[in-house]
Order: C-alpha cells, then sequence, then structure tokens
C-alpha cells in the first residue's frame, strides 16, 4: 500500500500545477534477447529477454524494466529469475536538477535462493544530460520483504527465511555515446545498505556496450556482477555473467 499512497500524494500536491502544463507525451520502448545451446558431453541452453517501457507525461516520468533469464545446465536448472523495478518521478516545474520519485522493485534468484523479494520506498533523484553524456542519481529508503529457500546466513545472526528489512539505497547510471550515436557505453551501479544490521549490504553493477547497426535495431553486450555481504550459507557471496544479445528500440520524443 506505501507506494500506491506515496503516488497519490505525489499527485495531490502537484496537480494544480499538472493542469496548466501543455499536454505532450515522450515514449521510449526497448525489447530484447539473447540465448546460447551447447550439446554433446557438456550440455546449456541459456535464454533471456525482457522489455523496457519509459513514458514521460508532462512532467510524470514513469520507467519500468523488466527481465527474464532461465539457464539449464545437463539437467539442472540454474537460473529460473525474474526481474522487475518500476520507477514514477516527478519533475518540479519541468526540472530534472531534483525531483521526488517512488519505486517498487520484485525479483527472484536461484543462486542466490532467493524465493522473492519485494522493495518498496520514496527517495530524490537528479538527472544531468550534457552534449553525449547521461549521469542519473537517486537517493531512497526503503522497505524489504524478502523469503529465503533457507534460514543460516553467513554475517548475520538473523536466522529465519523470512527477511523484513529497512534499506537505504543509491543508484547511479552513468552513459554516453560516441560514434554518431552507433556506439552506446553506460553501465548502471547499485548499493543497498540495511538500516537493521551494518555488515548487511548489496553491490549490483551492470557495464554495457552497445552498437546500432540498423534503425531501431543494436547488438549488446553485458556483464553482470552482484554481491551480497549476507547470503544463505553454502551459497558464495557473488555471481557474475556475461550477457549478449539484440535489441529492438521504438521511440517518440518531443
Amino acid at each position: 500500500m506505501l507506494p500506491f499512497f506515496l503516488v497519490g500524494l505525489l499527485m495531490t500536491s502537484f496537480s494544480s500545477y499538472g493542469q496548466n502544463q501543455k499536454d505532450t507525451l515522450a515514449y521510449k520502448i526497448d525489447l530484447n534477447a539473447s540465448g546460447r545451446r551447447i550439446s554433446g558431453t557438456f550440455s546449456q541452453v541459456v535464454v533471456g529477454g525482457g522489455f523496457n517501457i519509459d513514458l514521460l507525461y508532462n512532467n510524470w516520468h514513469l520507467e519500468n524494466k523488466t527481465t527474464y533469464r532461465f539457464n539449464k545446465t545437463n539437467t539442472r536448472v540454474i537460473e529460473d529469475n525474474w526481474y522487475d523495478l518500476a520507477t514514477l518521478k516527478y519533475y518540479p516545474k519541468g526540472k530534472k536538477k531534483l525531483y521526488p520519485g517512488v519505486f517498487y522493485h520484485f525479483d527472484n534468484n536461484l543462486m542466490f535462493r532467493v524465493k522473492s523479494r519485494h522493495q518498496y520506498g520514496i527517495g530524490v533523484g537528479s538527472e544531468l544530460e550534457k552534449g553525449a553524456i547521461k549521469l542519473t542519481l537517486l537517493a531512497a529508503i526503503a522497505n524489504e520483504h524478502s523469503t529465503f529457500n533457507g534460514a543460516e546466513f553467513v554475517n548475520s545472526d538473523r536466522d529465519f527465511p523470512n527477511r523484513n528489512n529497512g534499506l537505504f539505497l543509491f543508484k547511479l547510471n552513468n552513459g554516453y555515446t560516441i560514434a554518431k550515436k552507433k556506439i552506446n557505453i553506460s553501465y548502471q551501479l547499485f548499493y543497498f545498505q540495511s538500516l537493521k544490521e551494518s555488515a548487511d549490504y548489496d553491490i549490483w553493477l551492470t557495464p554495457r556496450i552497445s552498437f546500432k547497426f540498423l534503425k531501431g535495431l543494436s547488438f549488446f553486450v553485458v556483464y553482470d556482477y552482484h554481491f551480497e555481504k549476507v547470503h544463505l550459507e553454502t551459497l558464495s557471496n557473488y555471481n557474475d555473467i556475461v550477457l549478449f544479445g539484440f535489441n529492438w528500440t521504438l521511440k517518440k520524443q518531443d
């Protein structure tokens, strides 16, 4: 209920201002797919895909990122993971230098034996665009409700499968384009810090490079690194993967 309450509060606070604005809509939709298959003595099937939706209406900005990844090696399913992040921002007077926002995040992860993880909260962000460079910052306070397939955690005294946390999180997106916008280089950094345990923090880093070769169509390579200080016993505190595939973009700008 908290995300809906915060969204309603923001809409009420700025409704009188928004009514005086000229209705404008800009959107960007990304679809991507990746995969590989190896057969023989070592058998592996890896598939992935997702979509991103970016809507800008007057001073409201809605972003949604959804991805899915499946990995089966021999007869063992290593990944069957969903990830979704929805963010709603409001730009006061159309300015992006400092703005409020709310977000909701869900994921599950077989590698970390996470059955489900829900995070939602409110924060402030800032965007800077200068030439080919785009920098986005977000700092937020959130609640987390997670259910794990296990109860014994390294670096924590809280041994039960259901973990509720207050969180501070920091997000950094940075990217720039070269070669007449045909090559895009970017990275995303997430830092999560538990407000209950100083030793409980996560780091998620995803550098990415994409090459545009047709209108709206590009080839991408992503390195995905995820570190969790508090994790279930017998598991590694990190995992990483290199992804590559194709991305198709449809957009309308002001």
